[in-house]
């Protein structure tokens, strides 16, 4: 009877043989996963957006070079038009590959704080483990009336409950703050992709808008136009000496030298091993930066060795590498000028 007594007095401390279970933890940690689910899912959905704007891109680069087609080569804009295809294509390249690195950076740190969460999650999982093998081993010792036993694992359970106690109480907070930390994060991307959004279509909007603030509307010749707007066009260049200016033509000096006119870019591409040039007609790539393939409309500036391709950085550098470390991001037809 006085057993019988103690034994039912233990449950009511201890509990019944089954599980241990901590309501506000098993809900904590329900929402846990329910995050974890719709990161992943957040990255999927970044991917499928990144990869749609590059065939955007790549549509938008060949729309271009086929209006640049359209218009006659003695039209006195044509080199303005392919600079002007050449400077669009550079932004969205650039907005594409900074936003696609800062991206990926930050959802993989979030990524590694679920991990160390995880972490946590599965050390309170083991303890709790632990705590109900040993209260099960309690309780049948007691039905065999192994006393000595019985003590021991009074012992250990006690200390079990106690640590187990400690650590789900510092798991419902930890819990609570990442919940927070979260959302944190959440609405600080959402701020950063308005942002970077803003500042790209700003940049394409001061090429285009200065395009056409400062182009004459109607067809001209390259004669016509060198002849009616050679004074306006000598009077906004940099250049010092008026016998110099004399001799350079203004679309000349819309040039840069380190980009020259007559090529067309192809298609993007992704970099997928680090290079370092060797020689100076050679470029340095960066694992994971996104490069614009070229080629020129001469194809005597063409000629290369097998195995090696044209290609445009972020930065507006030109020049060589092996055609293996990159890989095209959209096929699409090579379009013709």
């Amino acid at each position: 009877m006085a057993k019988s007594f103690i034994r039912n007095f233990t449950e009511q401390i201890t509990g019944s043989n089954a599980k241990t279970t901590d309501t506000d933890i098993v809900q904590a940690v329900s929402h846990f996963e329910d995050e974890q689910s719709k990161l992943s899912k957040f990255k999927r959905e970044f991917d499928k957006y990144t990869q749609a704007t590059l065939v955007f891109d790549n549509a938008s680069i060949r729309f271009f070079e086929f209006i640049r087609s359209l218009t006659d080569a003695s039209w006195s804009q044509t080199q303005t038009v392919d600079r002007l295809c050449i400077d669009l294509a550079r932004v969205r390249g650039e907005n594409l590959q900074s936003f696609n690195k800062q991206m990926h950076s930050s959802i993989n740190l979030l990524f590694d704080k679920f991990d160390n969460m995880k972490g946590r999650i599965d050390e309170q999982t083991h303890l709790q483990a632990d705590y109900d093998k040993t209260r099960r081993h309690y309780h049948a010792s007691m039905k065999r009336d192994q006393q000595i036993k019985v003590d021991r694992l009074k012992t250990d359970l006690d200390q079990l409950k106690s640590a187990l106690s400690l650590v789900n109480e510092k798991l419902r907070d930890n819990l609570a703050k990442f919940h927070a930390d979260v959302q944190d994060y959440y609405v600080q991307t959402t701020i950063e992709v308005v942002g970077m959004h803003s500042k790209f279509y700003h940049a394409y909007y001061k090429i285009c808008s200065a395009f056409a603030g400062r182009r004459p509307a109607k067809f001209s010749t390259n004669s016509d136009y060198n002849e009616n707007n050679h004074d306006k066009e000598m009077q906004s260049s940099s250049l010092s000496s008026t016998e110099d200016s004399h001799k350079k033509t203004p679309s000349a000096a819309s040039e840069s030298p380190s980009r020259p006119i007559g090529y067309r870019v192809l298609h993007q591409a992704r970099v997928i091993h680090d290079y370092e040039a060797e020689n100076e007609d050679e470029l340095d790539l960066v694992k994971d930066e996104y490069i614009s393939i070229i080629s020129f409309q001469n194809e005597d500036d063409n000629e290369r060795d097998k195995g090696w391709e044209y290609a445009e950085k972020s930065n507006g550098a030109i020049g060589i590498f092996p055609a293996n470390f990159a890989v095209r991001l959209y096929d699409n037809e090579v379009k013709q000028l």
